[in-house]
């Protein structure tokens, strides 16, 4: 059976009186015996400076006066007594009696204070003192023109004790007004903390039971409470985000798959009808059949791309070791040269150096296809140059993609990374390249932008750098020809 627990506001409460009263018996244990301890040190102490000024008034007496029965002598004594406020007595060498301002408070069996003057502790030399039955008690030595004599100074505590009693008394009482007073200001403040959390309570009800679409209202405040609430909000507003990045990107594939297979569809039936006459133009077939052709890579390139949105949506693994990019460029820029050539357009390669990159070799190669074929969709006008150059800056290799066409615009230099994006100057294609291709650059620890150039476009694709593995300087050494652009292509 579950344990019933009470509420927030219940706990609250409990908490603060208990550590209320937790603290209250603290103070009891740590103020008062210091108290006590300090106030009878401080007796004792009064009590030897008034010995040690007794010594001189002693000490001035001539030798006639040092006797028992001495007005002087019994007049120094009470003096003493009267300063101090308590009891007096003066023995000799031998703890014979002098003189004793309270006389009838001597015990009968040992003609001395309670024995604390025996013949050994008269002779210790210095002043001693103690706490006994409620008295502070100090024995000092004196030196007269009579011989050695010893001071017995007594005080009754009861006014240091009855302080300490106050105290005691006082310390339960100021800690119970304060528990009250705390039970208060911490209910008074703890109502106003709870309410602010029922208020988070029921706004993640309402994401639970309503949906991510309303947003939630924000605390005022900036503690952990407002903070709790402004990570809420803006974990609501990223889901919502999201799904609406969801839902567009299913309508849009829907669309971009629909309208390929709409076509692809209209182009099969002709050719049945084509095929169904006596006689069809083979011509005309040929070209139906390209044009299916044309559609159905259309739509395997757009489910290619599909997969590569979805591998990285779910962080797959990427493999990381060096990748020689100077070679890989040079690689991909002869596989795109026929279709560069087919649009007029020629590629050159400068990458006057080898450049090392640690990273996935095919998600590299597919960042920078690309980007290649971005320049030569949107961006690189008949009888232009595309230029790829690889170089190194600090800790980062670069890839960089530069086209001669219309450029980026400011406002659309961010907005074309976007999945389904396409730029003022789009042509055909899904406006997926750039996005996989941010996408894994960042997965590969660089990343993929459009920096600011005057006359074309370029689009720089960074990675981590690293240095040759061994053997691979020797193995290139024999390659290079130089800082020269290499032409893979020229203008139809």
């Amino acid at each position: 059976m579950r344990l019933h627990r009470p509420g927030l506001r219940a706990q609250l409460v409990l908490a603060l009186l208990a550590t209320s009263a937790v603290t209250l018996v603290a103070a009891l244990a740590t103020l008062v015996p210091p108290l006590e301890h300090r106030l009878d040190s401080n007796r004792l102490n009064d009590m030897r400076e008034l010995a040690r000024t007794a010594d001189l008034g002693l000490a001035r007496l001539p030798r006639r006066d040092l006797r028992a029965g001495s007005a002087r002598q019994d007049a120094v004594v009470r003096e003493l007594a009267r300063r101090m406020g308590g009891r007096v007595a003066l023995f000799d060498a031998h703890g014979i009696e002098l003189a004793d301002t309270d006389p009838e408070r001597r015990e009968p069996r040992s003609g001395t204070p309670e024995r604390l003057v025996d013949a050994g502790f008269a002779r210790a030399g210095d002043v001693r003192d103690q706490v006994r039955k409620g008295e502070a008690v100090v024995v000092a030595p004196v030196r007269t023109r009579a011989g050695r004599r010893t001071l017995v100074l007594r005080k009754s505590l009861n006014d240091s004790r009855a302080a300490v009693a106050v105290v005691r008394g006082a310390v339960p009482v100021a800690g119970g007004v304060a528990i009250l007073l705390a039970a208060g200001l911490g209910i008074a403040l703890g109502f106003g903390l709870l309410r602010r959390l029922e208020h988070l309570r029921r706004d993640a009800r309402r994401l639970a039971d309503e949906g991510i679409e309303q947003p939630l209202a924000l605390d005022a405040y900036r503690d952990e409470v407002g903070e709790v609430a402004l990570a809420l909000e803006t974990m609501r507003s990223r889901l919502h985000a999201e799904e609406r990045g969801r839902q567009a990107f299913l309508a849009t594939a829907s669309h971009e798959l629909r309208t390929p297979l709409a076509s692809l569809r209209g182009t099969v039936e002709l050719l049945e009808e084509e095929l169904a006459g006596g006689a069809p133009d083979l011509g005309r077939v040929r070209r139906r059949a390209a044009a299916a052709r044309r559609q159905t890579d259309r739509m395997t390139s757009l489910a290619e791309d599909l997969l590569d949105l979805g591998r990285l949506d779910g962080n797959a693994v990427l493999a990381r070791e060096p990748v020689e990019l100077r070679e890989l460029a040079g690689t991909l820029a002869a596989e795109i040269a026929g279709a560069a050539h087919a649009e007029g357009v020629s590629i050159e390669l400068d990458a006057p150096a080898t450049v090392w990159a640690e990273s996935d070799p095919r998600a590299t190669a597919r960042v920078l296809r690309a980007l290649l074929e971005n320049a030569l969709r949107h961006g690189a006008p008949a009888g232009s140059v595309v230029t790829i150059a690889v170089d190194a800056t600090d800790d980062r290799a670069r890839l960089r993609v530069i086209d001669e066409g219309a450029g980026v615009p400011e406002a659309e230099r961010e907005r074309i990374f976007g999945r389904f994006e396409r730029g003022a100057r789009a042509g055909a294609g899904f406006g997926l390249g750039l996005a996989i291709a941010r996408g894994l650059a960042r997965q590969m620890g660089g990343d993929v932008h459009a920096p600011a150039m005057q006359g074309g476009a370029c689009f720089e694709a960074t990675l981590p750098a690293c240095s040759a593995p061994a053997g691979a300087e020797q193995a290139a050494q024999p390659q290079m020809t130089g800082t020269a652009p290499v032409s893979t292509g020229s203008p139809a």
